[in-house]
């Protein structure tokens, strides 16, 4: 399951961020790495983009970008 798919209010543990590209190593850089819980806060009006909660800040991402997070339910 990839991060766009979850429900708001779901927490997930991110299991692999795929890709090779400019954006997956930006994701790293942001603190999206393996382990680490994520929980989606809500979605923007129209449904992009996507909030989520990790680490102890808040973080927006688009739908294009959190399809290259892989997770698992917690």
């Amino acid at each position: 399951m990839t991060l766009n798919q979850i429900v708001k209010g779901q927490i997930a543990r991110i299991t692999n961020i795929s890709g090779e590209d400019a954006i997956s190593i930006r994701l790293m850089e942001m603190g999206l790495i393996d382990g680490e819980q994520i929980q989606l806060l809500g979605k923007a009006p129209l449904g992009d983009p996507l909030e989520f909660a990790i680490r102890g800040y808040r973080l927006s991402l688009r739908l294009n970008e959190a399809r290259c997070v892989e997770v698992e339910l917690v």
